[in-house]
């Protein structure tokens, strides 16, 4: 990715020059001191030795309750794929030990059962990928991340994630989900092999809607993304997730027959002078914030985009 910086005086561009980090562990140490920075989630330990390895970072998803493990190189040259997959089957064969390491670092008292081990990934963190580590990930069962990270001349860090093909497609994932569906898991902490895990994808949820809810999540989802390229779209076990800046502005759950919808503010913070949304703050419920409204068509879709954007406006800066 080139940068440019304005000259505004001549209407001119200047090219920034980038590089990759000299020293592995410069990088490493910026990343794990600003973790829920650049990628939202949670530092619990470094350097941490299980089974025959050493990991580089062990990190904390909240949002699906799920390790994190990250891998830092100045240039990348072996298999992303070996290495990922020899991390994952480390853990989900030291469960106790991740465990253990959760309970230090946040004082608490987890047991394994807590965890959806289900949802855990390796992150590589590398100066550049070859073609080949790139197309390699390109399988949407696989649950590992990669992400370029280089430094600019006038002190900016860039961390570009490098998006698979498969995330890009509607069907990529219906042999896998329908696939999926034969083999269940009754635990999280039943999970014991790389073949187990199964990351939670938008086509999980609107494999069971109608084609009227999938057109209707389609629209809400596209007019929303058109408003900030920084948002990012991450399905969780009981949602599917908009996010920006590593914060959920809606959450939307694809039905059967219709769509429910979560908008991320606090009670009293909505202003909703249609009074549409439902006030769910003292009851259960799946989504982040404290509005719900439920959907079967697009006659409010227009007024109901207005009310999210507040949340956006609150999370964007």
């Amino acid at each position: 990715m080139d940068l440019y910086k304005i000259n505004q005086s001549k209407n001119s561009l200047n090219k920034v020059r980038v590089s990759s980090f000299n020293i592995e562990r410069e990088l490493q140490d910026l990343i794990e001191n600003n973790l829920e920075l650049v990628l939202g989630i949670q530092f619990i330990v470094s350097e941490f030795t299980v089974g025959h390895y050493r990991l580089d970072t062990v990190a904390y998803d909240s949002e699906v309750r799920a390790f994190v493990i990250i891998e830092y190189k100045r240039t990348s040259k072996d298999s992303v794929v070996d290495q990922g997959t020899a991390y994952l089957n480390t853990l989900l064969q030291h469960k106790a030990d991740f465990t253990l390491a959760y309970n230090e670092k946040l004082g608490a008292r987890a047991r394994v059962a807590d965890f959806d081990w289900t949802q855990t990934r390796v992150v590589f963190i590398a100066g550049s990928y070859t073609n080949y580590q790139k197309d390699a990930i390109d399988n949407p069962n696989l649950p590992i991340e990669l992400y370029e990270a280089r430094k600019t001349e006038n002190g900016y860090l860039t961390l570009l994630q490098i998006m698979n093909n498969s995330e890009n497609s509607r069907f990529a994932n219906k042999v896998s989900a329908l696939s999926s569906q034969s083999k269940v898991i009754s635990k999280a902490a039943d999970v014991d092999q790389v073949s187990d895990l199964k990351p939670y994808t938008e086509e999980m949820f609107l494999d069971k809607a109608t084609a009227n809810i999938c057109d209707l999540y389609d629209e809400l989802k596209a007019a929303i993304l058109l408003w900030d390229s920084e948002f990012e779209v991450k399905p969780t076990k009981v949602y599917i997730g908009l996010r920006i800046k590593h914060h959920n502005v809606v959450d939307l759950l694809p039905q059967k027959s219709q769509l429910k919808i979560w908008i991320n503010l606090s009670k009293g913070e909505l202003n909703d002078p249609n009074n549409l949304l439902r006030d769910v703050s003292s009851i259960g419920h799946w989504g982040n914030g404290d509005y719900e409204v439920i959907i079967k068509d697009d006659t409010q879709i227009e007024y109901i985009l207005s009310l999210i954007k507040q949340a956006w406006e609150k999370y964007r800066h």
